[in-house]
């Protein structure tokens, strides 16, 4: 039988998967449109229809927090999303097998949907790593090592914090800070300051484009929106300087996050800590000054790689050409 191994990333933003020998294949947001047939779309024509979808389109997010709270909308998002990356020359469907993804402690039962969601979209089998220790491995941390390095993912729906040694988590937390939370905070601040409403696509387009945590940033972009006074549609240039203090805030728990990580750490761990520093991965290491800001409040030294946001889905991917390493992070979990 032909077999396919891939990896996914299902996140509160965007679920990643990739091809054994193909790279890549899906990046696309986690979202799926429901109408009266059943599915209507997914990904990216989904996340399109949201603000804009008549009264019997339903657009679901299935993933909140960086956990799958509607398995039944996961499931079918996955089944469409499979339906895309499978080979449409196959006489009998290859065996499918899956390193996927997952926040760090979750249930037995969460763990449960997940494995349903991926079964019966076709994946036949399927090796759960969490995925901070994925992100880790995406960007060559050392995590065989009796010092597997410091790192921060910040997601969607959630950042994780973790220090590894040995393919385990030794010490992290977990805190409900991510790029979702920032993009209301936007959509309730550019009300607020502009007296304008938007939606989350276009506040989205702001945080890609302009949205900084270095001081004084003169960058500035034009949008439209809703006027909440008269009522009509107008074009509002918007700063990035303005924005700074609705941001700043949700970087700087985070940093406070960090901290009580490293101050719970043994004096060998923190001497590491201090020697190697720190590395930031996920949606929200993109935003240009987080390093800056990390480095002078924490005195480490911040990396963040490039294309932070695929390290998850680059690690999956390195794991499936190295059952060796695999095996040792299963068996630590």
């Amino acid at each position: 039988m032909a077999k396919m191994d891939i990896a996914i990333d299902m996140g509160t933003s965007y679920t990643s998967i990739l091809v054994s020998g193909n790279g890549i294949v899906l990046h696309e947001p986690s979202v799926i449109a429901y109408g009266d047939g059943g599915a209507r779309a997914v990904g990216n024509v989904a996340y399109r229809m949201m603000g804009k979808a008549p009264d019997r389109t339903r657009i679901v997010r299935p993933i909140t927090d960086g956990v799958i709270k509607d398995a039944n909308a996961a499931g079918a998002m996955m089944n469409e999303f499979m339906k895309r990356i499978l080979p449409q020359s196959y006489i009998i469907k290859p065996k499918v097998r899956a390193v996927l993804g997952v926040p760090t402690g979750i249930t037995v039962e969460e763990r449960k949907i997940y494995e349903e969601a991926l079964m019966g979209a076709g994946v036949d089998d399927v090796e759960m790593v969490n995925s901070v220790m994925l992100a880790a491995i995406g960007t060559e941390l050392p995590v065989q090592s009796n010092y597997g390095g410091f790192i921060v993912s910040i997601g969607g729906g959630a950042t994780e914090i973790a220090v590894l040694s040995l393919c385990g988590i030794v010490t992290g937390c977990s805190i409900n800070i991510g790029g979702d939370m920032i993009d209301r905070t936007l959509v309730d601040s550019i009300c607020g300051l502009y007296k304008l409403k938007t939606d989350l696509a276009t506040v989205r387009k702001v945080k890609e484009n302009i949205l900084s945590l270095v001081r004084n940033d003169c960058a500035a972009m034009t949008v439209s929106g809703l006027d909440i006074e008269t009522k009509s549609i107008r074009t509002q240039e918007i700063a990035s300087e303005v924005l700074y203090g609705a941001i700043q805030v949700y970087y700087k728990n985070i940093i406070d996050a960090v901290s009580g990580v490293i101050n719970s750490c043994s004096p060998a761990v923190a001497t590491e800590i201090q020697k190697s520093g720190i590395t930031v991965v996920g949606g929200g290491a993109n935003i240009p000054g987080l390093a800056a800001m990390m480095s002078e409040s924490l005195g480490l030294n911040i990396r963040i790689p490039q294309d932070p946001h695929y390290a998850v889905i680059a690690g999956a991917g390195m794991l499936l050409s190295d059952p060796y390493l695999l095996e040792d992070i299963v068996r630590q979990a």
